[in-house]
């Protein structure tokens, strides 16, 4: 154990998988709350389009992968808002979209198969200092603005309509938090891939949510459940050669499995 933890690349993966655990730990409370499961795996496989897009012209896919999940993002939540077309609809348009782009795009680019097999299945052991430092700073702006606008955020989730009668600028918190889990989606293809991302924003909320039922319970033993099933499936995934970002949301689903299981067989309720 003590010899891994010597490894520089482990090193890296358990500072990176750490940060990434809390950071989609703490959006998947709100992600839980407005019901917004379907809206992340639409960004998340939108965002392929764009990936897609940096590998044809040779820059960083990351970064157009970002800008395009980030567009998808806020294009989804102005059609949720405005009700134009129901929004199961329009995530299934865009989502079919821009998975035909990025295949089409492909099509045009060289020697592209082992760069979007990482991005489709993640390699948090591939992950540079780099990539840390981005995803410190973009993790601490995200925390602190979530932080500063809590109260505000939750009663949006909760109830948006009396939040707006109160003087709540409903907008722009929406377009916010939209805007950091399109960004998150991205940061995490490096974790778990474009595939799975959506899983680690939909998974720890839900987990807890069978536990706990007060707010702050669920955010608190989301970001440490996180963090422990992230901890374990990158040794795992190292010790068995599996690769990490499966090994993890596999790890992690047959747990959310197991609590339901106990939860019918006992009858027990959250706490």
């Amino acid at each position: 154990m003590l010899e891994i933890l010597q490894i520089p690349f482990m090193q890296k993966a358990l500072i990176g998988g750490t940060i990434l655990a809390v950071l989609l730990s703490v959006l998947s409370l709100f992600i839980n709350l407005k019901n917004w499961s379907f809206i992340t795996v639409g960004i998340s496989h939108a965002a392929f389009g764009g990936l897609a897009i940096g590998l044809f012209l040779g820059i960083s896919p990351p970064l157009t992968g970002m800008v395009f999940a980030a567009l998808i993002g806020l294009f989804i939540g102005y059609i949720s808002r405005k009700g134009d077309i129901h929004e199961d609809i329009s995530i299934g348009i865009l989502f079919s979209l821009s998975m035909a782009l990025g295949v089409i795009v492909l099509t045009f680019t060289p020697n592209y198969s082992s760069d979007m097999f990482t991005f489709l299945f993640g390699n948090i052991l591939t992950i540079t200092g780099e990539e840390i430092y981005i995803l410190i700073l973009f993790s601490f702006l995200s925390l602190a603005f979530i932080a500063f606008f809590f109260q505000k955020i939750m009663f949006c989730c909760y109830n948006e309509d009396v939040a707006y009668v109160s003087g709540i600028n409903t907008g722009f918190l929406y377009y916010s938090v939209i805007l950091i889990v399109s960004i998150a989606t991205i940061l995490a293809v490096k974790l778990v891939g474009v595939i799975l991302s959506s899983a680690m924003m939909i998974l720890p909320a839900a987990l807890s949510r069978q536990i706990f039922w007060h707010y702050k319970k669920i955010l608190a033993s989301s970001v440490l459940i996180s963090i422990f099933m992230v901890l374990t499936g990158i040794f795992i995934s190292f010790y068995y050669n599996l690769p990490a970002g499966a090994t993890i949301v596999f790890i992690y689903s047959m747990t959310f499995a197991f609590v339901i299981l106990i939860k019918k067989l006992t009858g027990l309720q959250s706490v």
